[in-house]
């Protein structure tokens, strides 16, 4: 079982899905559909929002199954050489090897494998290509769209190991502020107006709101980070326009929309700020009747207990949890994403496969038995 998994991973992780990559993005969707192709009773369904591919492939024709199985095929840009698999000993190295190519060939083969049994489960699976800029073409198109529907959400896109259970994430906001000046030739500023100057003032005000206050034990609070900046034209120039990209990480004692009006209050009419995603906080009930499930699917195959816990970063999970449908979040274990020393353990790649497996069947023995 790892060395097929191993197997789609590995093909997975050489196409280059990154954001600026459409024709690799559809290209990683044909490649999933070609995975099920023959694979009997099954209904595959394509969609395409703003350029962006998904698929939608279910063991019934409906926009309701039981289990919902949710990944992502894009990956943040890195080097080229970064989507050559790498292995060091039973480690595998590569863009998307932990965030989240793996998990996405563990679904497929659930999928796969319940499509074959005689009675297959009310099952699905959705992947889709925007979840690293937003996801708002992706899982928010297919769910408030489209209408996508479940009992549960399977969606392994957090967590360090597969007894690691995320039932909590920040809020994220992202922002683009931009100042605007006025151009002249660099050896004489006094007659021109910096827009670089006039961002890094605006900047270092909006820094203040977010003290770090990490510990060892404690990052649960506001952060914030520059990601990207630019402007100006030549280092002789005064330039006219510069602009800067913030990613905000909050926590549910505040909303994005009172951040924002704090940040625009803070800056004044010197800069624009213009907020480009928005993400809810996410939460799911720890005592929920599927989570105990599948922490007991945990306990049974790891010989030892799941843990509940916090994650700063979000994913397409809040899609469902604004809706109250539960979300479970594991993955096998795995780290350092969106690194170049990104990182999967591949000895806990069937782990996490016979713990969902045994998630899957069990909840449908449950259903089954609700019914008669």
């Amino acid at each position: 079982m790892k060395d097929v998994i191993l197997h789609i991973t590995e093909d997975l992780v050489r196409i280059k899905t990154t954001a600026d990559r459409p024709d690799e993005l559809n290209r990683c969707v044909d490649f999933v559909e070609q995975f099920f192709q023959g694979t009997e009773g099954l209904f595959i369904n394509r969609y395409t929002c703003a350029g962006k591919p998904a698929v939608v492939i279910s063991t019934q024709e409906t926009f309701t199954p039981d289990i919902l199985l949710v990944g992502h095929i894009d990956v943040v840009p890195a080097p080229d050489e970064l989507f050559e698999p790498r292995y060091e000993g039973t480690k595998l190295f590569a863009r998307g090897s932990c965030d989240m190519k793996s998990e996405c060939a563990v679904l497929m083969l659930l999928l796969k494998e319940f499509a074959q049994q005689s009675h297959p489960p009310s099952l699905a699976l959705m992947l889709t290509s925007d979840e690293e800029i937003g996801g708002l073409n992706g899982v928010n198109y297919l769910v408030n769209e489209v209408g996508y529907r479940c009992k549960i959400a399977l969606i392994p896109d957090g967590g360090q190991s597969p007894d690691d259970i995320v039932l909590q994430n920040k809020g994220v906001l992202l922002l683009r502020m931009t100042a605007k000046g006025k151009t002249g030739h660099g050896s004489r500023p006094w007659l021109g107006e910096n827009a670089i100057e006039k961002l890094l003032s605006a900047y270092a005000r909006v820094r203040t709101l977010f003290p770090n206050q990490a510990t060892a034990t404690d990052f649960w609070y506001h952060t914030l980070n520059i990601g990207m900046i630019s402007g100006g034209e030549a280092a002789n120039q005064i330039p006219g326009s510069a602009s800067c990209d913030l990613d905000i990480r909050f926590t549910p004692d505040v909303t994005a929309q009172a951040l924002l009006e704090q940040i625009t209050a803070c800056v004044g009419n010197e800069v624009c700020v213009e907020m480009r995603v928005n993400g809810d906080p996410i939460f799911t009930d720890p005592q929920d009747p599927f989570v105990q499930l599948y922490a007991s699917c945990v306990e049974e195959n790891l010989g030892t207990p799941a843990t509940f816990n916090k994650h700063c970063g979000s994913n397409d999970g809040r899609f469902f949890t604004s809706l109250g449908i539960p979300i479970i979040v594991s993955r096998p274990t795995s780290g350092d994403q969106h690194s170049p020393h990104e990182w999967l353990e591949t000895e806990s790649l069937v782990d996490f496969y016979e713990i969902c497996f045994a998630f899957i069947q069990k909840f449908n023995l449950n259903i089954e038995s609700e019914k008669t």
